[in-house]
C-alpha cells in the first residue's frame, strides 16, 4: 500500500510530503496506481525546484525519490508560502482521488490530520 502524508513542520514554516510503500496493484512497470502516485510526487519535486530557482524558498528543498520511498520538503519565504502550500494541496487532492478510486492501494494523511 502507498501511504502519502502531507504535513507542516512544528513551526509551520516547512511543508512536507512523505510517500512510503508500493501499491501492489500490478507487476512493477505495469502498476497504474504506482505510476499515478509517482508522477504526482515528481510534479511536486519539479515545482518546488522551480520555486527555489526563482528565489522563493529560504533554502534548497530536500528531495529524495527512491522506489517506494520519497520525501519532498520545502521552506518557502513568507511571501511565497501560500504558493508552495497550493502546490502541495493540489498534489494532496490527486492522492485523495487515487485513494478514493483505489482504497485498497492508497492511503492519504492530509494536512492537519493526525
Amino acid at each position: 500500500m502507498i501511504q502519502a502524508r502531507f504535513e507542516k513542520s512544528e513551526d509551520g514554516k516547512t511543508i512536507i510530503l512523505t510517500l512510503n510503500g508500493h501499491s501492489g496493484q500490478a507487476e512493477m512497470g505495469q502498476d497504474i496506481v504506482c505510476s499515478a502516485a509517482s508522477i504526482l510526487a515528481y510534479t511536486v519535486a519539479k515545482m518546488v525546484t522551480d520555486m527555489q530557482e526563482c528565489g522563493k524558498l529560504k533554502k534548497k528543498p530536500h528531495i529524495r525519490m527512491d522506489s517506494g520511498d520519497a520525501v519532498i520538503t520545502c521552506k518557502p519565504t513568507k511571501q511565497y508560502f501560500n504558493e508552495a502550500l497550493h502546490i502541495y494541496t493540489v498534489a494532496q487532492t490527486g492522492y485523495d482521488l487515487l485513494a478514493h478510486t483505489y482504497p485498497e492501494y492508497v492511503r492519504v494523511t492530509k494536512f492537519g490530520e493526525a
